[in-house]
Order: C-alpha cells, then sequence, then structure tokens
C-alpha cells in the first residue's frame, strides 16, 4: 500500500485546484490514483495552505544553484543523439549477431569456493513456499511430463550484458522454447565444438528443407495451403524479416507454437522456396512454418498469471559445489551434474518429489535439489499512472532517506536539523515540494513541517527536448533524483523510483532511443572475479548498446543507484513501461526492434546519481514493512 503525508496534520499536502483527469492513457495501481485525486481536492480548500508557496519555475530554479558540485568519480561521459545505433543483423533463427556477443555459460568451468554471492542490491532471499510452484507429474519412463500449453517458453535470449547488479545486456536473440540458445547461436563447448544436441529433444533444430533452384529475382507465389488450414503453427522460435529476403532487416522474433495468420502475396525467392507474409507484419520462409487445422492463436510474452508479479518464480543458487542435472533420473543419483560457478539465478518451472526428497525443475530444463536454492520476491511497488498525475500539482516528492533508506524520513517544524520533531513518514510517503530553505537543505512539505533535501525524491514536469515531435512519447530519467517520468508531449503520463547505477558503474547521460525490447532475456557479466547470470528478466528495454530499462526482481531498493548501469524497475513498473513504449511488440512476438516507421521512444538521462554515507544508529532503525512500500 502507497502511504501518503498523515491527514491528520493541521494542513494538507496539497494547495492547488484539482485539475479534470483525463482517461488514462496508462494503467498502474487505480487505487492509489483514486487516492491522490481525493487528497488534492481536500486540499484545495482555501484554508488548506496560508503560506505562499513557491511557484515551480522558482523551486526549480533554486534546486539547481544549491545542487552539490558532482563529485569526481569516474562518471560516464556525456552521449548525444548521434550515438543511437543501427538494429543489429539476426541470424536465421532469430539470434543476433552484432556488437553484443554471447558470453560462455556460467556453468562450463569449474567453481572454485562459494557460488552464493548475492547480486548486488538483492534483498534476502526466502526459503522457497513449495506450495507455489505447480507440482510435475512423472511419465512412464520417470521423468516430468510437460503441458505444451502450460510450460511452453517463449524464447530466452542469453545475455551477455554489462555486470549485472541489477542488469545486463542482451547480446543474442535466438534460443529454444526452454530457453537455451538455438543452434546456430548456442555456446559452444569449451573446445569450441558445437554443444551436442539430442536429435529427439525439443531443443533440435528443424531441418532446413533442400532450396530449389531458383533465379536471383523474387516472384509472386500462390501459397497453396489446405482449403482447412485455420492457421501458421510456428515451428520454432524464428526472425521475422521486412522484406521476402534472407538479408533484409529483421524486424523482431516471433515465439514458436504461436498460431499465425498470413497475408495474401506469397512470394519465392533463390533463399527459400515460399516467403509468406505474417499478420501484422513481416516475413518468414515457410520452412519454419506449418498448416494447423485449429484457429490462431498468440498469447502477450512474457506470459503472466492472473494476480502475479512477474512471469514466474525465480531462486538464487545457494551453498557450495552445487551442480545442475540434465535430467530427475540423473539428479536422482546425483551423476553427471554441471559443477557451477558464481552467482546463478533460475526460474522455477515445477517440483518433483520423490520420496522425502524434493527436486526443482528450472525453464532451461535442468534440475537442482530444493535445499540448493532460495527464492526472490519481486517488489509491489509501483508509480503513478496518468490519472494520478493529472491531479498532483508539480513538484511532488517520494520521502526516503538516502543514507538509510528503509528508516522512516524526520519532519521537523523548522528548516534546522536542531528543530523540534513534527513527526516521521514511512519510506515512499509521497509529499509536496513547497519551498527550499536559503541555504539549499531544507524543503518545506506543509506549514511549519520541514524534510532534509536528501530525504526526498523529487519528480519534476520539464518540458520535452527539441528533438522529440510534439505530443510524442519520452522517457526522462533524473540521476540525481533517482525518478523516472513518462511524457507525451510535455504532459506526464507515468512517474515512478529506479534504480540506476552506483557511481563507479554509472548510468550514460545523454539523449537516446530504445533500439530493441525483449519479453525475456537471461543476463549474463561479471564483476571483478565474481561471475552472475540471471535468468529470464523479463520486460527489458535497450536504448544504449547494452544499457537497458529492466525488471529487477531481485530487490527492492528503488530510489537508490544500485546497478552497474541499467535501469532497474520494479516488476509492475517495467511491465507497464515495456507495454508503452515503442518499437510495437506485436503479440506472440518475443523481441522487436526498432524501424523507421516504428522507432523506438525517446530517453533523456541527465544528472548523476549521488550515494550518501550510511548513517551510524545506536538503535535498530525503523523498517518499513511490504505493505508500507
Amino acid at each position: 500500500m502507497r502511504r501518503w503525508f498523515p491527514l491528520g496534520l493541521p494542513l494538507m499536502l496539497f494547495a492547488c485546484a484539482p485539475v479534470e483527469p483525463p482517461a488514462p492513457l496508462v494503467s498502474a495501481d487505480a487505487g492509489s490514483a483514486r487516492v491522490v485525486t481525493e487528497l488534492a481536492s481536500v486540499a484545495s480548500s482555501p484554508d488548506a495552505e496560508s503560506t505562499p508557496t513557491q511557484s515551480a519555475e522558482a523551486l526549480r530554479s533554486a534546486w539547481q544553484a544549491t545542487t552539490p558540485e558532482s563529485s569526481e568519480d569516474g562518471g560516464v561521459a556525456h552521449a548525444t543523439a548521434s550515438a543511437l545505433i543501427e538494429p543489429s543483423e539476426l541470424s536465421e533463427d532469430g539470434g543476433a549477431s552484432g556488437a553484443l556477443s554471447l558470453e560462455p555459460s556460467l556453468s562450463q568451468a569449474p567453481s572454485r569456493g562459494s557460488n552464493s554471492e548475492a547480486l548486488p542490491g538483492e534483498e534476502e532471499t526466502q526459503v522457497i513456499t513449495e506450495s507455489e510452484v505447480p507440482v510435475l507429474e512423472l511419465g512412464p519412463d520417470g521423468e516430468p511430463l510437460l503441458d505444451a500449453d502450460d510450460f511452453a517458453q517463449e524464447p530466452v535470449p542469453p545475455v551477455a550484458v554489462e555486470p549485472l547488479p541489477g542488469d545486463a545486456p542482451i547480446a543474442d536473440v535466438g534460443s529454444t522454447p526452454n530457453g537455451t540458445p538455438a543452434v546456430g547461436d548456442a555456446v559452444a563447448e569449451p573446445n569450441g565444438t558445437p554443444p551436442a544436441v539430442d536429435p529427439d529433444s525439443d531443443e533440435a533444430p528443424v531441418p532446413d528443407e533442400p532450396l530449389a533452384a531458383l533465379d536471383a529475382g523474387m516472384e509472386p507465389y500462390a501459397i497453396p495451403y489446405a482449403p482447412d488450414a485455420g492457421s501458421l503453427r510456428v515451428r520454432r522460435s524464428i526472425a521475422v524479416r521486412s522484406e521476402p529476403r534472407q538479408d533484409s532487416q529483421p524486424l523482431g522474433t516471433v515465439a514458436q507454437d504461436m498460431r499465425v495468420t498470413w497475408q495474401e502475396g506469397a512470394m519465392r525467392g533463390p533463399d527459400c522456396e515460399t516467403w509468406v507474409h505474417l499478420q501484422p507484419r513481416g516475413w518468414v520462409c515457410e520452412r519454419y512454418l506449418e498448416q494447423n487445422f485449429r484457429e490462431p492463436r498468440v498469447r502477450t510474452l512474457p506470459r503472466v498469471e492472473e494476480g502475479a508479479l512477474t512471469p514466474g518464480i525465480y531462486a538464487r543458487v545457494v551453498g557450495r559445489r552445487v551442480r545442475a542435472y540434465p535430467s530427475l533420473a540423473l539428479a536422482r543419483r546425483r551423476k553427471q551434474g554441471v559443477l557451477l560457478k558464481g552467482s546463478v539465478t533460475v526460474k522455477l518451472q515445477g517440483q518433483v518429489k520423490v520420496g522425502r526428497r524434493t527436486f526443482w525443475r528450472t525453464s532451461d530444463g535442468q534440475y537442482f535439489e530444493a535445499r540448493v536454492l532460495r527464492e526472490h520476491r519481486p517488489s509491489d511497488f509501483s508509480g503513478l499512472d496518468a490519472e494520478a498525475l493529472a491531479s498532483l500539482p508539480m513538484p511532488f516528492a517520494w520521502a526516503q532517506s538516502r543514507a538509510a533508506p528503509r528508516s522512516d524520513v524526520v519532519v521537523r517544524v523548522a528548516p534546522d536539523s536542531h528543530a523540534d520533531r513534527e513527526t516521521v513518514l514511512p519510506p515512499r510517503t509521497l509529499v509536496s515540494v513547497r519551498e527550499l530553505s536559503p541555504d539549499g537543505q531544507w524543503v518545506r512539505i506543509a506549514e511549519d513541517h520541514w524534510v532534509a533535501r536528501d530525504d526526498l525524491h523529487v519528480a519534476w514536469s520539464l518540458a520535452s527536448p527539441s528533438i522529440v515531435d510534439p505530443g510524442a512519447k519520452w522517457l526522462d530519467v533524473d540521476l540525481e533524483s533517482q525518478v523516472l517520468i513518462a511524457y507525451e508531449g510535455d504532459r506526464p503520463v507515468y512517474a515512478t523510483l529506479i534504480s540506476s547505477g552506483s557511481p563507479g558503474t554509472d548510468t550514460p547521460e545523454g539523449l537516446f532511443r530504445v533500439w530493441v525490447k525483449f519479453a525475456e532475456a537471461d543476463m549474463t557479466g561479471s564483476m571483478g572475479n565474481a561471475s552472475y547470470r540471471v535468468a529470464t528478466v523479463p520486460w527489458t528495454m535497450f536504448f544504449e548498446g547494452d544499457f537497458a530499462l529492466h525488471t529487477a526482481y531481485w530487490h527492492d531498493r528503488f530510489g537508490e543507484p544500485v546497478s552497474h548501469g541499467c535501469i532497474n524497475l520494479a516488476p509492475k513498473d517495467a511491465r507497464v513501461l515495456y507495454g508503452w513504449t515503442t518499437p510495437d511488440v506485436p503479440t506472440g512476438w518475443s523481441m522487436a526492434h526498432a524501424m523507421p516507421d516504428d522507432p523506438g521512444t525517446w530517453v533523456r538521462i541527465r544528472g548523476q546519481a549521488r550515494v550518501q554515507p550510511k548513517k551510524r544508529r545506536g538503535i535498530a532503525p525503523v523498517v518499513a514493512t511490504v505493505s508500507d512500500l
């Protein structure tokens, strides 16, 4: 539940007249939006405020004039719009080949010591509640039976992005339904040979059919599909091309087992017997499609159960010399397990009970004993939607201490650290920003109620950059305040707290565009001698090379710069922004590139993240519960 400044105070937070909210274009917490509107209406009473409030322009000027000098911490130099990169080329099976490269599997080298290092910013993991993970039924061969509809997974590209504290960039987009790299982009064995693939397994590639010897030119072609063909099933995750040619620009990737429809006007070509024009756009070679009598069926990816925060349950591998097993039979006998190294996070697909032992099957088909896994609990935090923002005066702020983010924020009767304490606010309480003290260190949130500047994360409403078309979507990320605001033109439609790169592993400043979006992506990286592998990070949007906005399901430290350069978002926020930003990702696609006719959303990143030294306290701090955040 989102906390607000206590209503029992003699003066309300907000003193502006309520604005008639437009229909929200971005959905968030409808209950919170309603509370915002009610508070703003009450605060608009003539008696609500007797002390003058600085104008937003005056506040902003005073704030900038009193901003502390940036420390020389080796921050990333400013980038410009010229730093935008073109979509990387995709291989035939949907894999990317470009600046990003697939890192070697973290399970290929022996582990030295513990593999239980926590990800930077990570919350304390919990023992898994077994009732939350489905129990898998065993087949006659002793291995789990998997229902295709319930357990089919979207392609999850292994990402070699940054050193992961909450981030990492993606390097490959092709993979099989169980999340392993697709053949052609799979990770090679240590000796350089291609990875072995069982020809009878789900990971086996679809064999290429012989191509007819055709002229170099393209020819229109009438598809001879059976009259009762209701759809085309995608045989494996495959790149969708902008034109019926193998060397044309990739638009994205359609996921395996989707049943899609097609448009008139197939084409023959030298590199494919029949290029099929899919709905809503793009071309796929027919060798990756098959006729199906059933109705078309495409699903939004990633799939999220009703009421869930994320597409699944995630867990971190803990302990020393932990092994992953390729089958349940081998896991039971503890044979042929692969010794893991570094910090490994997995996505759980189901549990199997054998006597008194419990094994977990992961989304990539591996098995672990339950005792070596600890569950990540994603944050329930979410930002404010368009309706809520339309009812709020700008600027406003989230009250959250930089020095002690989990502690209550002290409110004093005057802008002085020795002034009497008026009250305390739970972390992430929303407050009004009315006046800045002459020394710039204190902010008045109501009459005779002052909060230290460093205990506030302020959301400022700013004009769009000149390069952004009027009314277009764009994102503003303020690294100093750790606040992201989504705009349509000059109108804010969503605002939330983020976690950017910490000093030394900074998020780049500048003006960028989202160039590719992934429904889910495996991320790998390293920090010093420690390596990381984080499974299926949902709702990932790359805006500059390996830097991305993405979900961080492993921590609830939004408002603190704890990542290695990416912009971490709470699951609810990432899901909203993934659907709102461009390029649009068609239903049933697992990724999409920005194109000239569907360019990516502009992202402006400014300021510099600051990390305050932690406060030393003689007593235990007051920690907000999950329901308070």
